[in-house]
């Protein structure tokens, strides 16, 4: 129900957008000439027989009659009041000097409609309605003096007033209806990008900690291998030059990182704890934790598990942690998954599936959280590797990434 209602809307929207590229003047310009020259021909080609039943014959006024009631149209929506005053006068003249009755007398039916449809509801039924009352007494009194007006005449006439005007009135709700629509889909659409930005923003600060842990580790190591360096280097030459040579590989790895750091902002107030993050090596126990929660992991490790960057390290926990929580949350009840790493010769892969459902649009959820493919796609985009993220075919979900081991 709540679908074909969407699709609905969606199709209302369409159509009016496709009525919005025409000005409303040219539609109506058409409508006006159409009508004012049937109107016409209709008086020139008028058969004796009818002429009979009216009690003048049609002159240069029954023509300026007609047209009275006809050409104003054009500007029916611009000037809806205006030109309904002026069709309906038009309207009554024709009628009250008994001319021929053509289909000039319907232009008060667009009129009455473009005052629906132009004006809210309180202002289009406080006018529309007396004047159809008026219309109809007037009729009436036409029943009663004269024989070319009917009772039927006076049903057609109300029926031709009241029911344009209540059509004009779904017309103006409906398009008021799609107006407050669209500006609630463009409210939501603005707050889903700054809920977006909001994740981007929080994810790389919470980086920007991890990492600072890192770097902040290297130089203490590079302190304190340096001041053992100072105390032994006369005495003992050759630790001092171990110590040298542990100083070179933590500055080093502390410049790869701070090169990884470039472009990430921290938040002002970003706080929280700053201590050591897991790693690779954790994720062993990470496996186990799932599988006490109910998840059903393997975790198979190739290639020789040399030391990684710290970043690297840090991260590639970070997405496999990720990929499953996703997994147990959202995959169900019976779901398995599997932890794949590959280490190469100049690249770390990870690949995280299962055969769950619902992990798919669990991890493009971005409500402010950092979880998901926004955190995983910062991670990734930090570390100047590649991801890639979708459904399986014949079910579950798939998370690949490619993280490079030498510096970038």
């Amino acid at each position: 129900m709540r679908e074909g209602h969407r699709e609905h809307t969606i199709l209302a929207m369409e159509v009016r957008a496709r009525f919005e590229r025409w000005p409303s003047w040219v539609t109506d310009t058409i409508l006006a000439a159409v009508l004012a020259v049937l109107s016409v021909v209709s008086i020139a080609t008028i058969s004796a027989n009818e002429l009979a039943l009216y009690g003048r014959n049609p002159d240069a006024l029954a023509y300026a009659l007609a047209l009275v009631q006809t050409v104003p149209l054009a500007l029916r929506r611009i000037y809806p009041v205006p030109i309904l005053v002026v069709v309906v006068g038009g309207f009554l003249f024709d009628r009250a000097l008994d001319y021929p009755s053509t289909i000039a007398t319907i232009g008060f039916a667009f009129a009455f409609h473009s005052l629906g449809s132009q004006l809210p509801r309180r202002r289009s039924l406080a006018i529309g309605l007396p004047v159809i009352a008026f219309l109809t007494l007037f009729t009436i009194s036409g029943v009663l003096s004269t024989d070319s007006v009917t009772w039927a005449t006076v049903f057609i006439v109300a029926l031709v007033t009241a029911a344009p005007l209540m059509l004009g009135r779904e017309v103006y709700e409906r398009r008021r209806y799609v107006s407050e629509l669209e500006a609630r889909t463009e409210h939501l659409e603005r707050d889903r990008l700054e809920r977006a930005e909001r994740a981007v923003r929080e994810e790389r600060s919470r980086i920007a900690r991890e990492l600072h842990d890192v770097v902040a580790h290297e130089m203490t190591v590079m302190t304190v291998q340096a001041a053992a360096a100072r105390r032994v280097l006369d005495k003992r030459p050759t630790e001092a030059a171990d110590a040298l040579v542990a100083i070179e590989s933590a500055g080093h790895q502390a410049l790869t990182e701070m090169r990884r750091l470039l472009g990430v902002l921290r938040t002002a107030d970003a706080d929280g704890d700053l201590a050591p993050q897991p790693g690779i090596e954790r994720l062993g126990i990470l496996v186990e934790q799932m599988r006490e929660a109910g998840l059903a992991v393997d975790l198979t490790i190739t290639g020789l598990a040399r030391g990684v960057p710290a970043g690297i390290d840090v991260n590639a926990f970070r997405i496999v942690q990720e990929a499953l929580t996703n997994t147990l949350k959202h995959g169900g009840p019976q779901a398995r998954a599997t932890v794949r790493l590959a280490f190469g010769s100049d690249q770390l892969s990870i690949e995280v599936e299962d055969d769950g459902r619902g992990a798919a649009e669990a991890l493009a959820d971005t409500n402010g959280t950092g979880q998901g493919l926004v955190g995983m796609r910062e991670r990734v985009a930090l570390l100047h590797g590649e991801l890639a993220a979708g459904p399986r075919a014949g079910g579950g979900y798939r998370v690949r990434a490619r993280l490079p081991i030498g510096a970038p």
